[in-house]
């Protein structure tokens, strides 16, 4: 017994449900790709912000910055640390182009003094000792010329990691007393008193920290008043120790402290052009040693008295 079914309005529906679903997920893969790329074109939006902001960023215009307050929470940390980034490289240019607006201050007053005294000697011939003499005050601006240059260079290899101070075991009263006792005839003509506290044992360079001391000491017994005083004191602490070289006088406001160890930056309002005594270069030279010896240097000025505080580690 044969039995016909006919299925033809079957099939009919199956390829009309084929097509729909077929019709459907063309639609939905369509819509699918214009809201994905909706939604990455707008997701990406602050990094067409940031990447335009990159790409006009030159010596000329480094204050541009992103809006933080704009940006998605995932991208807001990545605003803030190219914000960050920008600041630093704006300081960095305008400390460069100080330094470099400084140096040509420095040196136009010593090469226009070589130039004037030279051309003055020889505008008409004269006798030996008149050369003797010209060539004698050639030779002290010469002289801070060549300091100049080499304190440059110094806090050049400073900036590039290339101090490395020899480790010696020191004891720091003894390095203080021999200094003390180099600036007492200084001391005494400007009628100060010099003295020492404390000691403490270290691990460092010898040359480079009597220097610094020196660089400190110098600029304490400048603007000490008469009769005044400078100390230098030790404290040995557990895990370091605290050296502390103090004068009472005259003090430093509290907005100028944060720029003492900038170069070539002088307090004194009455800056010299050309000093062949004091460039401004001492403190930054100091802040490089001890940064070089693993410490810290700050400076604190209050109840007429001004305080150089260095930090140090003691080694091994």
């Amino acid at each position: 017994m044969t039995l016909l079914l006919d299925i033809t309005h079957h099939q009919h529906f199956l390829q009309r449900m084929q097509h729909l679903i077929w019709l459907t997920v063309g639609l939905s893969a369509l819509a699918t790709a214009l809201l994905g790329a909706w939604a990455a074109r707008s997701g990406l939006r602050p990094l067409r912000r940031m990447s335009a902001v990159a790409s006009g960023v030159s010596a000329q215009s480094l204050n541009a910055r992103l809006p933080e307050e704009d940006m998605p929470p995932e991208l807001a940390e990545m605003a803030h640390n190219f914000n960050a980034m920008l600041g630093r490289l704006d300081d960095s240019f305008q400390r460069l182009s100080a330094f470099s607006a400084d140096i040509a201050h420095e040196l136009r007053t010593p090469l226009s003094n070589l130039l004037t005294h030279t051309q003055v000697t020889l505008t008409r011939p004269r006798p030996i000792e008149d050369y003797r003499e010209a060539l004698h005050s050639n030779l002290e601006e010469l002289q801070w010329m060549a300091q100049l240059v080499n304190d440059m260079l110094y806090l050049a290899k400073a900036d590039h990691g290339l101090l490395m101070p020899k480790r010696e075991r020191l004891e720091l009263a003894e390095e203080v007393d021999v200094l003390l006792e180099f600036f007492a005839p200084l001391a005494e003509d400007a009628r100060v008193t010099l003295n020492r506290a404390g000691n403490a044992r270290i691990e460092g360079d010898r040359s480079m920290l009597r220097r610094a001391l020196s660089n400190l000491l110098d600029n304490a017994l400048r603007f000490t008043p008469v009769d005044g005083e400078v100390r230098v004191r030790i404290f040995d602490q557990p895990k370091g120790l605290s050296l502390t070289v103090e004068n009472n006088g005259d003090g430093i406001s509290e907005e100028l402290l944060p720029r003492l160890f900038d170069r070539f930056y002088r307090a004194d309002p009455a800056r010299h052009e050309g000093s062949s005594e004091h460039a401004g270069l001492g403190l930054a030279i100091t802040q490089s040693i001890i940064r070089a010896h693993g410490g810290q240097i700050r400076c604190v000025s209050d109840q007429g008295w001004t305080r150089f505080v260095i930090e140090l580690p003691k080694g091994d």
